[in-house]
């Protein structure tokens, strides 16, 4: 059970963080739920600081 539920959160990570490299707003973000809604924008934030650094 633990396994399956890192796995969401840690998917949930990875599309954040491929949202912000596109450069999608934080307002496309598709979790309702808290913990995984919290896991995307950690992903989307981390990739919009490192298109600022890159930019």
């Amino acid at each position: 059970m633990k396994r399956q539920k890192r796995d969401r959160l840690a998917r949930a990570l990875t599309k954040g963080y491929q949202a912000g490299i596109l450069g999608r707003s934080k307002e496309s973000c598709p979790y309702l739920k808290i913990d995984e809604r919290s896991h995307w924008l950690g992903g989307w934030r981390e990739a919009i600081d490192k298109r600022a650094v890159i930019a």
